[in-house]
């Protein structure tokens, strides 16, 4: 959608570029006043008040446009997020038909009512997730992780001082050694402390220290993940319903009766987008939360404006000695020192004091207690265009106008009025500079990505093992909607704010628009990986951008038309303004619900809505009735007739046929939970009674899939397997002999597709290799560990890792 919103872009401007540039420049240009510089070229420029109405007249095309196009490209935007969110690979989804309920009272907070409120909803209700306190679960699993990282850094760094210490001995030989193959002078050392500081602690043996850490957190863990309903229930819930079309109708139902009560509801929450910190934020909370916030974000842009002013001001010398006269000496400096100061460096400086907000708006989003990471941009996003619209183009426009004309203020301060009417064209010499250098620093930067290509040449010193080297080659550049999309809609703002006052920046909000849409289009084809995704939802909000930038440039011009006594001009502007107020009113009440939710007919055209309407899941699940209560008989089942005949009833239990595997695939309990422990009883039972002491092909998918979906709005500290160790393979035989000392404690390890080579001329160097089926085209990713993050990652890829992974037994570890 970020697109689709530039294309829009260089629609409309080079459209009215086409007419107003040939019109409005000669019309401020030829027999009016003699204004130093592009001042000639802007409206203050004009002393004749009939040539106004060529203004006026462009103005009112411009705005009729404007509002056109929105609807025009709101419509196109609805198709597209329908057909996204009706395709087989999203509606088949769990999060497709997964709703999130905050806020919910202790008397309702239980699986049976739960299901028995939403089952009224087409379809009923599949599972239920109560959301629970996990206490320091989450912190334990990440002391794991960060232990498995110490352990893989030191066997690795260890072969590399190991190929070093036989290179210098002549051989490689290490035949003898029963202990390790790691000579123990070589052994790493480390010292543990509770203070993170060197020098501090005792000191241990790193790979023995690891192995024992590990081992015990293991344990920990394990036991932990085995009782979830220790830990105490949070006031929230994610519900699962059979029909896509259900989970949108509970989201707009009123479901409780008090206030504030089970609301508000959120759709599509897909499992990578969860913030779990903030599970247990009921409304009312989130209702002062989001109030301090947005005081917090107040107060920032307007103390900001502080140095926003005085950056303008340093574009304006001549007036600001004025006032401040011992920097007269400015004066003084070179034509070409003073045309930087005045032109570039105010620029520079405004983009650098802008890139410091984000960070801070980006926090207070997130304390607002919102439930998803992409609610979190989109609040970003708006609080960063607030911030830019206000300190960037308010303020310098009203800053700059002043500063102009702070002298004759001061001497007949009964002026300023009429004296900032004037002023004000002159400040867009200031935002034409300012697009410019968007437009070339900006899309340059974008397109040279000048860091990661830096740190391509340094992070290699430092990534020594194969998690390291897959982290650095297999990750692709994020990008933040929340801080990109406003950058996009304030130049589309500044360039309906001058569009009639001060022409000459058309060009270059054209270029601006050019250059990004092309450089972004490769970005986001080639480049970029989205963490996770709202479904094209920052659209709509730069849309309404748009819509502010619109009433700010008609406000302007009413204002200018006023004070230059041009009242015809001026009640035809006024009765624009009231028009477009009244087309954004319209917008919002056409298509500000079907941003969230999608239409019971979705179709554009009822007649093939009629026949292919049992073919879209926004009307069905992945199982039907009958389905899911077979699955119920074959995962409840009572074991009366073992007795009966005990080994035909085991055949006939155990039966790994693809249609016994499709009766079994969905879980026909509720509660999630119970769920997940039903799934890990029968994977135990198929082990235990499979005839080969292996498991087959489709019993390993089949359960993949079903525990994939049970523990999908589980928090991820109560599904996470232990990460595989990764070693690289080497020729002295270390990683081996200790990937058997792991395997013997029961610590997951593997060496798939790394090696440790050693070069040079004795072969003392060692480096680390990764195959390129470890990579290339998505790659198989880390041995034992999904192989992206994508947020469209469904069951269905869950599959095919599972069977394309290196050891089913090991993959089938995944879901243990």
């Amino acid at each position: 959608m970020v697109l689709r919103f530039l294309r829009m872009g260089i629609i409309v401007f080079t459209l009215y570029s086409f007419v107003a540039i040939p019109i409005l420049i000669p019309v401020n240009l030829i027999n009016q006043l003699d204004s130093p510089g592009l001042n000639k070229l802007t409206m203050g420029n004009i002393k004749d008040p009939e040539r106004i109405w060529a203004h006026l007249i462009l103005a009112v095309f411009l705005s009729a446009g404007v509002v056109y196009i929105t609807f025009r490209e709101t419509r196109q935007y609805l198709v597209l997020r329908r057909l996204h969110l009706l395709s087989p690979e999203y509606a088949n989804s769990v999060t497709a038909r997964t709703l999130y309920v905050p806020s919910i009272p202790n008397s309702v907070n239980n699986v049976e009512t739960l299901t028995r409120i939403f089952s009224r909803f087409p379809g009923g209700v599949r599972r239920v997730w109560l959301t629970r306190n996990m206490k320091d679960l989450p912190d334990i699993v990440e002391e794991r992780r960060k232990h498995i990282l110490g352990l893989e850094s030191a066997i690795t760094k260890s072969i590399a001082a190991s190929y070093k210490y036989y290179a210098k001995k002549g051989s490689d030989d290490v035949e003898g050694r029963t202990d390790s193959r790691i000579p123990e002078k070589l052994r790493p050392t480390h010292r543990v402390s509770k203070i993170p500081l060197p020098f501090i602690g005792r000191k241990v043996d790193s790979i023995t220290y690891y192995h024992e850490e590990i081992q015990q957190l293991n344990e920990k863990i394990s036991n932990a993940q085995q009782d979830p309903d220790s830990y105490h229930k949070l006031s929230s819930a994610f519900i699962e319903f059979n029909q896509q079309i259900a989970a949108h109708m509970a989201g707009q139902c009123v479901i409780h009766s008090r206030e504030l009560q089970m609301a508000p509801r959120f759709v599509q929450i897909a499992p990578t987008d969860v913030i779990w910190e903030n599970m247990n934020v009921k409304s009312l909370e989130r209702l002062g939360r989001r109030f301090v916030s947005l005081a917090i974000t107040s107060a920032i842009v307007i103390f900001w404006a502080i140095p926003v002013a005085f950056v303008q001001a340093i574009a304006n010398i001549d007036s600001l000695t004025e006032v401040l006269p011992f920097l007269a000496g400015l004066k003084n400096l070179p034509e070409t020192a003073v045309g930087i100061i005045q032109g570039i460096l105010p620029a520079v400086a405004l983009a650098i004091l802008v890139s410091l907000v984000p960070i801070i708006f980006r926090y207070l989003s997130k304390q607002e207690g919102i439930p998803q990471k992409s609610m979190v941009d989109l609040s970003l996003l708006h609080k960063y265009f607030f911030f830019l619209f206000v300190d960037v183009v308010l303020v310098s426009t009203i800053a700059g106008g002043a500063f102009q004309a702070i002298g004759d203020i001061a001497k007949n301060p009964l002026s300023i009025i009429n004296t900032l009417a004037e002023s004000l064209p002159k400040a867009s010499t200031f935002f034409i500079t300012y697009v410019l250098l968007q437009s070339l620093n900006g899309t340059g930067q974008a397109i040279l990505q000048a860091v990661p290509l830096v740190l391509s040449y340094i992070l290699p010193f430092f990534s020594t093992t194969p998690r390291d080297i897959y982290m650095q080659k297999g990750k692709c550049p994020t990008i933040n909607l929340g801080t990109l999309v406003p950058s996009h809609t304030v130049i589309f703002v500044l360039g309906l704010e001058y569009s009639t006052i001060a022409p000459l920046i058309l060009p270059f909000i054209c270029l601006f628009f050019y250059l990004s849409y092309f450089v972004y289009l490769y970005q986001f084809l080639y480049m970029y990986e989205m963490q996770y995704e709202s479904g094209g939802l920052a659209f709509p909000r730069a849309i309404r951008h748009v819509y502010i930038g619109l009433y700010t440039w008609q406000l302007t011009m009413i204002g200018l038309l006023a004070i230059q006594q041009a009242v015809p001009q001026m009640v035809i502007m006024i009765i624009t303004l009231v028009v477009s107020i009244f087309g954004l009113a319209l917008y919002d009440k056409a298509f500000k619900p079907l941003f969230k939710y999608l239409p019971v007919q979705p179709e554009e055209d009822g007649k093939t809505a009629a026949t292919t309407i049992e073919s879209h899941s926004i009307f069905s699940g992945s199982n039907t009735a009958d389905e899911s209560e077979d699955d119920k008989k074959v995962l409840t089942q009572v074991e009366e007739d073992d007795s009966v005949d005990d080994e035909g009833l085991r055949k006939r239990k155990f039966d790994n046929s693809p249609d016994k595997m499709l009766r079994r695939e969905s879980v026909g309990l509720t509660d999630a939970y119970v769920a997940r422990a039903q799934v890990r009883k029968r994977i135990d039972e198929e082990r235990e009674h499979s005839s080969t002491g292996h498991f087959s092909h489709e019993v390993a998918i089949s359960s993949a899939r079903l525990m994939y979906e049970v523990e999908s709005y589980m928090h991820p500290s109560i599904t996470q397997a232990q990460p595989t160790v990764w070693l690289p393979q080497d020729d002295l035989g270390i990683t081996e002999y200790e990937m058997e000392q792991l395997k013997g404690i029961h610590i997951r390890t593997s060496d798939y597709g790394a090696h440790a080579d050693h070069e040079g001329k004795k072969g003392q160097k060692s480096r680390v290799r990764l195959d390129d089926e470890m990579i290339v085209n998505g790659g198989k990713g880390i041995p034992g560990e999904m192989p992206t993050d994508d947020p469209n990652f469904s069951a269905s890829d869950y599959q095919r890792h599972v069977m394309d992974s290196y050891a089913m037994v090991e993959s089938l570890a995944l879901i243990l």
